[in-house]
């Protein structure tokens, strides 16, 4: 069994360099400023005009800008991160 100096040796890294390449791709503009191509591609297929959402976002107070998106985008990847390792405790055995 790991111990946690292990997981932590692993996780951390992993984590930097996870919101190094994030941030690399939001401020260097390879991100795409119009993420729903699927559901475009689906809406033209099926003959119908694609729907308007009421819903700005939790984050629309902020703003736009590429700082906006390199903290939502973090806060995004650590939240998945926190949400996943309470899953891994919560289902993992204990001895």
């Amino acid at each position: 069994m790991m111990r946690r100096e292990d997981i932590v040796k692993f996780v951390v890294p992993t984590i930097v360099i996870i919101v190094v390449i994030l941030s690399i791709v939001i401020l260097g503009g390879l991100a795409s400023s119009n993420p729903d191509g699927f559901e475009w591609a689906f809406f033209e297929f099926a003959n119908v005009s694609e729907p308007e959402s009421g819903f700005e976002g939790m984050w629309a107070f902020l703003g736009e800008g590429p700082m906006v998106e390199l903290f939502t985008g973090v806060i995004g990847v650590l939240l998945v991160f926190v949400l996943g390792l309470i899953l891994f405790k919560a289902t993992a055995r204990k001895e």
